[in-house]
C-alpha cells in the first residue's frame, strides 16, 4: 500500500536556531509559509533567493489491523537537490540526487509512536553552481543558465509517500527486455528483497499481455537472508507481439507484475510496463527488431525551467509535435526528463537517445555518484522500449558548450580547446569508462556511448557523436557537406547543429534598436559571437526585420544540414539529432519552438527536411560567374520500407533572362538514397539572382519539392 503525504506543508529559510529546534513535534511552524510539494521554493518569493530551506509536515497512516505488524518506508519520489530528513526528532539520513527516489525505514518510528500522529522535517539544500568551475554535482542541463535560466531548482519537486509492505519489500526493482525476435522474447528482472529475518518466501510474475489475452503466471521458492538478497531471473516469451518505431509498425505493450509472498500473505508488489524488441547499433546506424533505421532525432531540453512545474499535457504535447515534423528519436539532453514522457515516448513510438545529467568538465569527487547513478537510472527506466542508447557523458571536455565552444573547424582561438579534445584525460580515459561499464552491466541489451561530442583520440582514435554547429560557431553552413567528405568518421552520427533565433514573444523582450547583445545574453541566452558573425544588426533596418531574418537562418540552416545528412544516409551517417525542439523558458535559442510552443520558422523548414521522401541537389553555391560550369547531382532520400517505381523529377532552373528545364525518370529502392541524374550548367553573361526548383512525382502525384537560390555576379 501506498500513500501519498498530502501536507499542509510548510517551509522557512534556514537558520541554525531553526535547525536545532524544527524537528520537535511540538514545535510551532504556524508562521511560516505554507508551500506546495511537489513544487520548488523558487515559487516563494521570500525563499527565491536561498540555498537552504526547512519543510515540516504532519501525517497519521489510516488504520489497517492488517499492518500492525508490517514495515514501513518513507519515499521521495524526488527532492532538488539532497536533503537531511528526520522522523518524529529521529534523524533518518541523507539523501542524494535529485532524479533518483531516496527511501528509509521509518517501521520502529510508526510502531512506537503513542498518538498516531508524526512529524516529518526535513532540510533541502540546492546550491547554485558555479560556471567558472567543473562541477561536483549530477545537474546536467540545469547547470546551463542560458538554456534553464537562473532560477534555483530547490525543493521536494516530486510526490513524498509511505509505503507499507509486509515483513519483505522489493526495491531497486529493474526490468529489462534482453531478447526479442518474431518467435520468442525474454526479459531480465532483478529486485532486491529486504527482510528481517531469514525466511522463505514465493516470487510469482504475471505477464499480461496486450489486447486482454489471458495472462501468463509463473511462481518460485526462494531462501532470503535477514537483509538485502538479490534475485534475478528471467521470463520467457513465446510468440511475442513486436514493439516498433512508428515508422516501422505498432507499439504494443506488456504489463509485468511481480509479488513476493510470505506465509501465503502478500507482502509486497511492483510492477511494469514493457515493450518487447530488439536494439543493435553499429557504427552507429540503428537496428530495431533487424530493421535499419535512420535516425531522425531532436534535442529535448526540459519542458519547464522547474521540473514539477510541467503538466503531462505539456509533455505528451512536445512528443506529438516531434512525430508531427516526421522525427523518429528524441534525445534526453543531459538531464532526466519527468515519467510522463517516457510512457507517451512508448505509446507513440518515439525512441529516446538517454543521457545521464553528467555535462562538461566534472570534479573526480562526482565518480562513485555517477556509477551509481547508471544502475539507479536502468532501474527506474529500463523496461521503457522507447530508450535505444544510454549515454555517460554529455560534452565530457567542455568544449562545445557554454559561451564560447568549439565546431569541428580548428582556429587560433580554439587551439587550446583542440588539444583538450585530443588529449587523453581522466574524464574519458577512467570516468566516463566506468560509467559507460555500469550502464552495460545493468543493462546489456542497449547500446552505451561513453562520451557525446567525444572527437577520436588516443588510444582508440574511434571518437563518439560529433557536435557540429558548422554556421554557427564557426565557418558556414555549407561547410558540413566538404567536412563530411574530409572525415567521413566524424559524421556518423551528429548531434546539436543548429542557428539561435529570437521568437515572436512579448516575454523576449528586444527594446532598443540597435539591440544591447550583451543584455540580451545576461536576460534570454543570446549567443553574441554567433549574432555578431551571421546575424549582425547593422544588417537589420528594425528589431522586426532582425527578429525575421534570425528566423529564416536558423531555418535554411537546419532544413540544409539536415538533407545533407539525410543524403548520406548509412554512408556513413546512421542519424543525427539537432538543437532543440522548445525552450523551457522565455529565451533566445536554438529551440524551434518557445516556451509557450508558438513555432518559428524552422518548424516547416524541418518538417520539410523530415518528410519520408524528399528531392535534393547539391547546394548551389552562393555565388557564381559568367561562364562558371555548374554540375549539380539530384538524388531522391526514401525513408519508406518499399521501393517506389515510375519517378518523374524534374529541375526548372530560372535566371534574369533565361530559364532551363531537365526532367528524368527513374526509381528510389527502399530505405536508399538514389541519385536520379545531374544538372549540367554554363553560367550566362548577366547579373542577378538564380533559382533552382525540383518537383518530385509518383504515379503523377507531386510528393516532394525543393528549392535553392544563388547569384550571378560579374555579368
Amino acid at each position: 500500500m501506498s500513500t501519498v503525504l498530502p501536507g499542509p506543508w510548510r517551509a522557512h529559510a534556514t537558520d541554525d536556531a531553526l535547525r536545532r529546534n524544527f524537528i520537535e513535534h511540538n514545535f510551532d511552524d504556524a508562521a511560516w509559509l505554507d508551500v506546495t510539494v511537489p513544487g520548488h521554493w523558487a515559487e516563494q518569493p521570500k525563499l527565491a533567493s536561498r540555498r537552504s530551506v526547512l519543510y515540516r509536515t504532519t501525517f497519521s497512516l489510516p488504520n489497517d489491523p492488517s499492518t500492525d505488524d508490517g514495515r514501513h518506508w518513507l519515499v521521495f519520489d524526488g527532492i532538488w537537490q539532497s536533503a537531511d530528513v528526520w522522523l518524529d526528532g529521529s534523524y533518518l539520513g541523507p539523501t542524494d540526487g535529485w532524479f533518483i527516489p531516496n527511501e528509509f525505514d521509518i517501521t520502529d518510528q510508526i510502531h512506537t509512536s503513542e498518538t498516531g500522529e508524526h512529524v516529518l522535517a526535513v532540510e533541502v539544500m540546492s546550491q547554485q553552481p558555479n560556471a567558472d568551475e567543473p562541477t561536483r554535482n549530477l545537474n546536467g542541463i540545469f547547470d546551463d543558465p542560458d538554456i534553464v535560466g537562473h532560477q534555483n531548482r530547490g525543493g521536494i519537486w516530486q510526490p513524498v509517500r509511505i509505503v507499507s509492505t509486509g515483513p519483505v519489500r522489493m526495491i531497486k526493482n529493474r526490468l529489462v527486455c534482453t531478447e526479442a525476435s518474431i518467435t520468442a522474447a525474454k526479459v531480465h528482472l532483478r529486485s532486491h528483497l529486504v527482510s528481517d529475518e531469514s525466511r522463505s518466501v514465493t516470487i510469482t510474475t504475471t505477464l499480461r499481455p496486450p489486447g486482454g489475452a489471458p495472462p501468463v503466471v509463473s511462481s518460485r521458492q526462494h531462501d532470503l537472508a535477514s537483509g538485502a538478497t538479490v534475485l534475478e531471473w528471467d521470463l520467457a516469451i513465446t510468440d511475442p507481439q513486436l514493439w516498433w518505431p512508428w515508422q516501422l509498425g505498432d507499439q504494443p505493450l506488456y504489463r509485468v507484475t511481480v509479488s513476493v509472498e510470505v506465509n501465503g500473505s502478500i507482502s509486497g508488489i511492483w510492477e511494469r510496463t514493457v515493450g518487447l524488441r530488439q536494439i543493435r547499433m553499429k557504427n552507429y546506424v540503428l537496428w530495431v527488431n533487424g530493421e535499419r533505421l535512420f535516425a531522425k532525432g531532436v534535442d529535448m531540453w526540459p519542458t519547464t525551467t522547474l521540473p514539477a512545474d510541467a503538466t503531462p499535457e505539456q509533455i505528451s504535447g512536445d512528443v506529438a509535435r516531434a512525430k508531427d515534423l516526421g522525427l523518429n528519436l528524441l534525445r534526453v539532453e543531459s538531464h532526466v526528463a519527468r515519467p510522463e514522457l517516457y510512457d507517451a515516448a512508448d505509446r507513440a513510438g518515439m525512441l529516446i537517445w538517454q543521457d545521464m545529467p553528467m555535462r562538461g568538465e566534472v570534479k573526480r569527487s562526482i565518480q562513485s555518484n555517477a556509477v551509481n547513478a547508471a544502475h539507479r537510472l536502468v532501474d527506474k527506466l529500463g523496461a521503457h522500449p522507447s530508450i535505444v542508447v544510454w549515454c555517460a557523458h554529455y560534452d565530457p571536455t567542455g568544449t562545445s558548450t557554454g559561451r564560447h565552444p568549439l565546431t569541428a573547424i580548428p582556429s587560433r582561438r580554439s587551439v587550446f580547446s583542440v588539444a583538450k579534445q585530443q588529449t587523453p584525460t581522466w574524464t574519458k580515459s577512467v570516468l566516463d569508462r566506468l560509467v559507460g561499464r555500469a550502464f552495460n552491466r545493468a543493462d546489456g541489451s542497449r547500446p552505451v556511448v561513453q562520451g557525446s561530442g567525444s572527437w577520436p583520440s588516443a588510444p582508440q582514435f574511434d571518437g563518439t557523436d560529433t557536435h557540429l554547429r558548422f554556421g554557427w560557431h564557426s565557418g558556414t553552413g555549407r561547410d558540413l557537406e566538404s567536412f563530411a567528405r574530409r572525415i567521413p568518421r566524424m559524421v556518423r552520427w551528429v548531434s546539436s547543429f543548429g542557428a539561435q533565433s529570437i521568437p515572436h514573444h512579448d516575454q523576449v523582450k528586444v527594446t532598443d534598436w540597435p539591440a544591447d547583445l550583451g543584455l540580451l545574453a545576461e536576460r534570454y541566452g543570446l549567443n553574441e559571437t554567433g549574432f555578431r558573425q551571421y546575424l549582425p544588426t547593422s544588417d537589420a533596418d528594425t528589431i522586426g526585420d532582425w527578429i525575421e531574418a534570425s528566423q529564416a537562418y536558423q531555418s535554411t540552416l537546419l532544413r540544409r544540414q539536415i538533407e545533407t545528412l539525410r543524403r548520406l544516409k548509412y554512408k556513413p551517417t546512421g542519424g543525427f539529432t539537432f538543437s532543440a525542439l522548445a525552450d523551457c523558458r522565455p529565451a533566445i535559442s536554438f529551440a524551434i519552438f518557445d516556451h509557450d510552443r508558438q513555432p518559428k520558422h524552422a518548424v516547416a523548414g524541418v518538417k520539410a527536411a523530415c518528410q519520408p521522401v524528399i528531392v535534393v541537389a547539391d547546394r548551389m553555391p552562393i555565388e557564381v560567374h559568367p561562364g562558371d560550369a555548374v554540375l549539380l547531382d539530384v538524388h531522391v532520400v526514401s525513408d519508406e520500407r518499399e521501393p517506389l517505381h515510375d519517378l518523374d523529377v524534374s529541375a526548372h532552373l530560372v535566371w534574369p533572362g533565361g530559364e532551363h528545364t531537365w526532367a528524368w525518370r527513374g526509381q528510389a529502392g527502399a530505405d536508399s538514397v538514389s541519385r536520379i541524374g545531374s544538372i549540367n550548367w554554363v553560367v550566362p553573361t548577366v547579373s542577378g539572382p538564380v533559382e533552382l526548383h525540383l518537383r518530385l512525382r509518383h504515379n503523377g502525384n507531386e510528393i516532394a519539392s525543393n528549392s535553392y537560390r544563388g547569384d550571378i555576379r560579374g555579368g
